[in-house]
């Protein structure tokens, strides 16, 4: 009975908040609003082109690296990641990860307080919503996974071999490895609750979001 009367207080206060969080959008109809409506969509159906074609699925290599190349968003990562240190972007995206949660505990503490007229953590879940859960899902979840890769694709750099050096099995669960792959199971837990609870009820306060 104690445990249903928390989940409620938590499902009242995660919905309070997302209604404070989305008061005061306005939704129009001008050309620019649908401009940016329709390229929002776009970049998502690309992301789950891309996603829906992967060999995994039986499509064969070159119909998978011709879609790959039509989306936006893995055309921008792939980019960053050439740049960008491998295992660094594990540690970016663990520190976004913890940066939402965050904000996200620290905005709900704050309504369930009555304390709403700080905007600013608001603001920046409204942003981490709109960027880490509608646009950046995929690629934060692809480099938060970075540890386990060589369990699924074989030429994936292998994080053993970082830590134990060349030549080592790739064996992410074993120490000192399972250091950093433990934590990279409790953010991906979290962070697909996360997604998942915010776009729920996203749609909920607003269906037309």
């Amino acid at each position: 009975m104690l445990i249903a009367q928390h989940i409620e207080m938590l499902k009242h206060t995660l919905f309070g908040l997302f209604y404070v969080m989305t008061e005061g959008v306005v939704w129009n109809n001008t050309p620019t609003a649908e401009r940016k409506l329709f390229l929002v969509m776009l970049i998502d159906y690309l992301q789950v082109q891309r996603i829906v074609c992967a060999r995994l699925y039986g499509w064969t290599k070159q119909t998978q690296d011709i879609v790959q190349n039509t989306d936006i968003v893995y055309i921008c990562t792939n980019l960053i990641s050439q740049v960008v240190p491998h295992y660094t972007l594990f540690i970016v995206a663990s520190f976004l990860i913890i940066i939402c949660l965050s904000d996200t505990f620290y905005a709900a503490h704050l309504f369930k307080r009555g304390s709403i007229d700080r905007m600013w953590p608001l603001k920046v879940l409204r942003f981490l919503v709109a960027t880490m859960v509608t646009t950046a899902f995929s690629s934060i979840i692809k480099w938060l996974m970075i540890p386990t890769n060589c369990l699924v694709t074989e030429d994936a750099p292998s994080f053993s071999v970082a830590v134990r050096g060349e030549g080592a099995e790739c064996t992410p669960f074993a120490m000192p490895e399972v250091l950093a792959t433990a934590p990279m199971i409790l953010l991906g837990m979290l962070y697909v609750a996360f997604a998942l609870v915010t776009s729920h009820l996203s749609f909920e306060v607003n269906p037309l979001s």
